[in-house]
């Protein structure tokens, strides 16, 4: 074998590696971007791996705002701006949309069509840009992938050839995203309307399933939930009471003491929630739903309804919407009783302490902090809680607050409580 034949052999076998590197990332590329439905994540993994793949310097992936004629992105390597909106007819990455071709230029700054206006706010200099159009199944132009300046010189055929590969992972990759994102507007708007129907019920206590809600997700962030968990204690306490609206209207509304029968007719919207659920399609994350929303009247010693569950029978989503729950039913007025003092309800809450609530997740309710209270308190109110008032509290959670009204102690942070929830303060002597 010759030199220049042993040469070439050696040529072929590094570009057959080159080849087998750069496929083993394309198979990573598509293992990533199928194991995400959140399109900030999507887009942000597509821009890492084609930086990576192709080994350029930058790589920005741009989306059609059809409505608003503008390309736009999250993620551009390099710039700390959330977002980038461009006129999609301008530059490279315009052009290649409009036209629905590969645009593959040595020089950027010798191409009439390339828009420098980045490059001037942020001091970059481009200089090779492989831009390409993403699009859908259906052959619609869905936004543009845009690479700048590879490490070793000019893009290739070769580049333009696994960017295309690369293009039409991604575009199904984000087109699924947004297929899930309308999924999910359409649940979240089925939900919300479910809990505005309960509302209109009983205006009494309309706001209360809003109101339980955001106390249960300020108790799910003190625990570290992750986004899917709290978004299921999201769903799960705006629906705790939707089984009511099977609940005799004339019971629902009674003004005084329900009689026994009565309160047992009451006690079936548990069942009745858990049913309506049931019968719900909800996606796997959600499947718990019918269970955790049907238990908020289950009590940790076993007494509660409607399954009699105990301990750690009950789920531990069902344990903290019990606790803010009959907060929220405490501190607003209903049709058989007034809001009580706050540190009559913590008082009310810590009687109940693992009997029929979790003393863990009941801590963790009192450690919130009063401000956030307040702000869910008041909500709708006139009196809107500045954010100054947070100074005056500096960090006192609500157990602290109770612990200093029993106290005495009624310094400024109680007095400026008392002015957005006035119900009166108890004389502890």
């Amino acid at each position: 074998m010759t030199g220049k034949e042993l040469k070439d052999l050696q040529k072929k076998n590094d570009n057959l590696r080159g080849w087998k590197h750069k496929l083993s990332m394309i198979l990573k590329f598509s293992s990533q971007i199928s194991s995400s439905s959140d399109i900030q994540e999507i887009v942000k993994i597509i821009a890492d791996w084609t930086n990576k793949i192709l080994e350029s310097d930058r790589c920005s992936v741009y989306l059609l705002d059809e409505e608003k004629k503008e390309l736009y992105n999250w993620v551009s390597h390099g710039l700390k701006s959330r977002e980038i909106r461009l006129p999609f007819n301008i530059g490279l990455a315009g052009h290649a949309l409009k036209t629905g071709k590969v645009i593959n230029v040595k020089n950027a700054y010798r191409d009439r069509r390339f828009n420098r206006s980045i490059d001037k706010k942020t001091g970059y200099k481009s200089k090779a840009v492989l831009c390409m159009p993403l699009k859908n199944q259906k052959g619609e132009k869905i936004g543009v992938f845009e690479v700048l300046n590879k490490k070793s010189g000019y893009f290739t055929k070769q580049d333009e050839e696994i960017l295309g590969l690369l293009a039409k992972q991604a575009a199904a990759a984000i087109e699924n995203a947004k297929l899930y994102i309308e999924i999910k507007k359409t649940f979240i708007s089925f939900i919300d309307t479910l809990s505005e129907t309960l509302d209109a019920r009983d205006p009494m206590t309309a706001g209360h399933s809003r109101r339980v809600c955001k106390y249960a997700v300020l108790v799910a962030k003190k625990l570290g939930y992750s986004k899917d968990k709290m978004e299921a204690i999201k769903y799960a306490a705006l629906l705790h009471d939707l089984g009511k609206i099977g609940v005799k209207e004339s019971i629902l509304q009674k003004p005084t003491k329900l009689t026994r029968e009565e309160f047992a007719h009451i006690q079936t919207h548990t069942l009745v929630t858990r049913k309506i659920l049931e019968q719900t399609y909800l996606q796997p994350q959600y499947r718990d739903l019918p269970l955790i929303a049907a238990s908020h009247h289950e009590n940790v010693d076993g007494t509660g309804y409607p399954d009699k569950l105990k301990g750690h029978q009950i789920p531990e989503m069902a344990k903290i919407i019990a606790i803010v729950d009959v907060f929220d039913a405490f501190t607003y007025k209903r049709q058989y009783s007034t809001p009580v003092s706050i540190e009559k309800a913590v008082d009310l809450l810590e009687q109940n302490r693992d009997t029929k609530f979790d003393s863990y997740f009941l801590d963790v309710f009192l450690g919130l902090e009063v401000y956030d209270i307040l702000k869910v308190l008041t909500e709708g109110d006139i009196n809107e809680v500045p954010r100054k008032a947070s100074l005056i509290f500096n960090g006192m959670t609500l157990g602290q607050l109770a612990d200093s009204i029993r106290k005495g102690d009624l310094d400024g942070a109680v007095d400026e409580f008392c002015k957005y929830y006035p119900v009166r303060v108890r004389v502890y002597e």
